[in-house]
């Protein structure tokens, strides 16, 4: 039995070797034909072309001969003076495209594409490191190269200010020469920039200059000194005077203006509010534009800017001369609280005060307590009718505490950048309970006024506060229109405690509320029978207290409503916003 399994799965053994090495060899096959076809395609290709290749160079080589042989021909006829090198010129052109195909298609397709190719990449290359720029020339010479226009612009404005500084009196403003310009092709380090350019118009001026520091307050030129040093030393003396001068008056016990009592005064930092520049460059070597440390110190203490006016003619408006001197309506009308918003013919209109050269500011660290604000939060309630609020929790300020940088100019306070924001109480929220039941009698109603309207549904006035024919009357008489006002329910017109629920021969029936801070109400004639609170009782705004009647010394039924502060009677319409 095992003899013969194992006859079989020999036997199967062999059939699968054999038929599996047939499908390998026959897929292996299948799979290096397209290899084999593309090597054989790769082979005839390259031998197509290294035979094209040499038939392409012996072209080459004939063509050149034939170029060298048209050569001397065409040398010698033109020596001979002869009429055949216009033939000779025709055969050879002929002969080249007849013979010389190939050289010729090599050319143009090939050497040609490739050197113009060069050709674009060396233009590009050599044009991506330029720029268009204007050349300048001033007084008939050359200034050098700016990116735009405005450079220049920028350079002269910087030249007439240095040579007005020079000017001698009465010899009228200083006037330069016009420039010409030209667009050419410039590399970016051959630009020039307005401080170089300027330097090039004061040398080109054909007044004595010489190598200074010029000093620029806010973009305008105030005057140049020798050295850079003497200059800066000036300004750092009168930042340290001031700075001194502040710390002396916080330790004697002084204040300066506006200073808090939570800041540290030694800790402020000290600066110009104006912008200062120091400029080397060239300058008019004269006395109005060369200053030494002195003369410069000076200068900064006993000079200012005038102030600036306008005069006004018929029609101007502060709008109109706001707009041309490019500042705020409001700023204007602050510097000129006298003067109308039409402005009449003549009048001066300050436009700047005078101010120093430069102005002092330090910015010091302060902090300040502010009250944060509690919210209302509404609680709905069945247990209360429409209408009517009850406050559960009253609300309480929070206090936060804030760090700020503060800045000074001259002692005055000119902003504030908040650093940091610290919580001291929390803020309690107000919580109110709001009634959602409903009142079978309506809701009050309110006409913005401090209280509500007192009745429900009766809305008129049979007679007002103040005198009648019956002598004075200390409130308002609410009826229903058409008449039928007994039973009309009455509501209390705002939050506060019942004084009294009780009979009086005159008002009859009738309630006082008292609502705190001296005010009061009383609702007289009511019906008998009808109170629905007691004494020292806390009613709600809106909630029911009784009803119309006619109890008292009445006419008719009607509420009497009555409003009293510090136990006197008052109009009560304005209370009820009516």
């Amino acid at each position: 039995m095992f003899d013969y399994i194992y006859k079989k799965l020999y036997i199967l053994g062999l059939y699968t070797a054999r038929y599996v090495g047939r499908f390998f060899k026959r897929a292996s096959g299948l799979l290096l034909k397209p290899f084999k076809a593309l090597g054989a395609f790769f082979v005839a290709g390259f031998a197509m072309l290294r035979q094209s290749l040499s038939e392409r160079t012996q072209d080459m080589k004939e063509l050149a001969e034939d170029v060298k042989n048209a050569n001397r021909v065409m040398f010698s006829s033109q020596n001979s003076g002869g009429k055949k090198g216009f033939g000779k010129i025709g055969y050879y052109i002929k002969r080249a495209f007849s013979k010389h195909g190939i050289a010729l298609t090599l050319i143009t397709e090939v050497i040609a594409p490739v050197l113009a190719f060069a050709v674009l990449i060396i233009t590009i290359n050599y044009w991506s490191g330029r720029n268009l720029a204007l050349k300048v020339t001033y007084n008939n010479a050359d200034v050098g190269c700016v990116v735009s226009e405005s450079v220049y612009i920028e350079a002269q404005k910087k030249a007439q200010q240095r040579l007005e500084t020079a000017a001698v009196a009465g010899e009228g403003a200083v006037k330069l020469k016009s420039s010409e310009y030209a667009i050419v092709p410039a590399k970016l380090t051959e630009l020039k920039d307005s401080d170089t350019v300027c330097n090039s118009i004061i040398e080109r001026s054909g007044n004595n200059i010489t190598n200074a520091c010029g000093i620029y307050i806010d973009g305008d030129f105030l005057c140049a000194v020798k050295n850079e040093t003497d200059a800066q030393t000036v300004f750092d003396n009168m930042l340290s005077d001031y700075r001194d001068k502040s710390q002396k008056n916080s330790g004697n016990g002084g204040a300066q203006p506006h200073q808090s009592k939570e800041s540290d005064n030694n800790s402020a930092t000290y600066s110009f509010a104006e912008k200062i520049e120091y400029i080397q460059g060239l300058y008019p070597d004269d006395k109005n534009t060369i200053l030494d440390a002195a003369q410069l110190s000076k200068k900064l203490v006993n000079n200012q800017k005038d102030a600036v006016y306008y005069i006004a003619h018929s029609g101007d408006t502060f709008a109109g001369v706001a707009g041309q001197y490019n500042v705020s309506v409001g700023e204007l009308k602050k510097l000129n609280p006298d003067l109308s918003a039409y402005l009449k013919e003549g009048d001066r209109v300050l436009i700047s005060q005078a101010q120093d050269y430069v102005r002092v500011q330090y910015t010091r660290t302060e902090t300040r307590t502010v009250d944060i604000a509690y919210k209302t939060i509404e609680i709905e309630t069945s247990s209360l009718y429409k209408g009517i609020k009850k406050t559960v929790t009253e609300g309480q300020k929070g206090k936060q505490e804030i760090t700020e940088l503060v800045t000074y100019i001259d002692g005055k306070r000119v902003s504030a950048k908040e650093v940091s924001r610290k919580t001291l109480v929390q803020a309690v929220d107000k919580k109110v309970q709001v009634g959602t039941k409903k009142n079978p009698y309506g809701t009050a109603t309110s006409y913005g006024g401090r209280f509500l309207w007192p009745a429900i549904g009766a809305y008129n006035i049979s007679s007002y506060f103040g005198y009648r024919s019956m002598g004075w009357h200390g409130g308002v008489d609410i009826i229903k229109s058409g008449g039928r006002s007994t039973g009309t329910p009455i509501v209390a017109a705002g939050d506060g405690t019942v004084v009294s629920a009780g009979y009086h021969y005159s008002w009859g029936y009738n309630v006082v509320i008292n609502h705190g801070n001296g005010l009061s109400t009383r609702y007289a004639h009511m019906l008998r029978g009808s109170f629905k609170v007691s004494p020292g009782q806390h009613v709600y705004a809106g909630q029911p207290i009784g009803n119309v009647g006619s109890s008292g010394n009445v006419t008719g039924p009607h509420l009497h409503f009555e409003v009293m502060v510090n136990g006197n009677r008052v109009n009560p319409m304005p209370y009820l916003g009516r």
